[in-house]
């Protein structure tokens, strides 16, 4: 009886062995064993698709060079589509291995996902993560709005909230077009985005929403204002802030929310009536629409 119940689940103890033998990374007996079940099971494609898939693996792994950007891209669009989680879970934590003894690995960035820190990510390492995407700022060809939401990400999945929405809001405010919304992880960021999308519809085009997400972060309660006191003089006025805005390709929307700031500073710390109302009327002229909900903010009405 025993015997039977063995010959019954022969396949599934074997293909449990090759699991075993893949975790721990002995592809050659894992191999074998695959080659075992095909002679046992000729007709057995499941098996034969493992076969194929660890050997391929096993031969790429084998020759891989990742300082070399077009083996690291190719070897990484084989990883994404990897489903077998066994294998994947080894390839993963050898992909980070391989990568951290290269020189400099936090600053290895191939366009446009290709970064250690999100395979640290997948590999629940979040800390480690939000300090990579962090280090690779160093290089100055790195697009900082899309690494430091990246950053928030890594922070979300840690379950730092308050750092992920503080490197949020310098993507935005440093970068915004780089930020890749779509894979931001972080359900405040996406749900400041559909609101804003559908009260400002007729007020903000499409393509500049993401860089009014800071001063509309701070309208929904999400992001905080820098208005701690300004050491000697307040570099910003009503006047600086004009002649910057007569700048030609200015970002409106960043010195929108440095307006903002400035106006807020000046609302609750100075208490310059005049510089506020200065401020303000600059405000309302750059952007009705945002002028109008700050005051229903600070009125009490949002």
């Amino acid at each position: 009886m025993q015997l039977d119940l063995f010959e019954d689940n022969r396949s599934g103890i074997l293909l449990n062995m090759a699991d075993e033998f893949t975790r721990a990374r002995d592809f050659a007996q894992a191999i074998s064993v695959y080659e075992q079940l095909l002679a046992d099971y000729p007709g057995d494609r499941h098996s034969a698709a493992l076969l194929k898939l660890v050997s391929e693996w096993q031969a790429a792994l084998s020759e891989m060079n990742l300082s070399d950007p077009e083996i690291f891209r190719s070897i990484w669009l084989r990883f994404e589509t990897l489903s077998h989680p066994p294998l994947r879970t080894i390839v993963l934590g050898i992909l980070i291995e391989e990568i951290r003894v290269l020189p400099n690995p936090e600053r290895i960035y191939i366009p446009p996902r290709i970064h250690l820190g999100h395979l640290l990510m997948e590999a629940g390492r979040y800390a480690e993560a939000a300090d990579c995407f962090f280090a690779a700022l160093s290089d100055k060809d790195i697009p900082r709005g899309r690494f430091l939401a990246w950053r928030g990400d890594a922070l979300t999945l840690a379950k730092k909230d308050a750092d992920a929405l503080k490197s949020y809001l310098e993507a935005f405010l440093a970068d915004p077009l780089s930020v890749d919304i779509q894979s931001v992880k972080n359900l405040k960021i996406t749900s400041l985005l559909t609101i804003l999308s559908f009260e400002a519809l007729d007020d903000i085009d499409e393509d500049h929403e993401q860089a009014w997400l800071p001063v509309w972060g701070w309208l929904q309660g999400i992001f905080a204002l820098p208005l701690q006191a300004v050491t000697g003089a307040d570099p910003f006025e009503a006047k600086s802030f004009e002649a910057l805005l007569a700048e030609e390709n200015c970002s409106v929307p960043r010195i929108w929310f440095d307006m903002l700031t400035h106006a807020e500073r000046v609302r609750v710390l100075h208490r310059d009536d005049r510089e506020l109302a200065a401020v303000r009327r600059l405000m309302k002229k750059t952007n009705g629409f945002m002028f109008d909900c700050y005051l229903e903010k600070i009125g009490g009405r949002r």
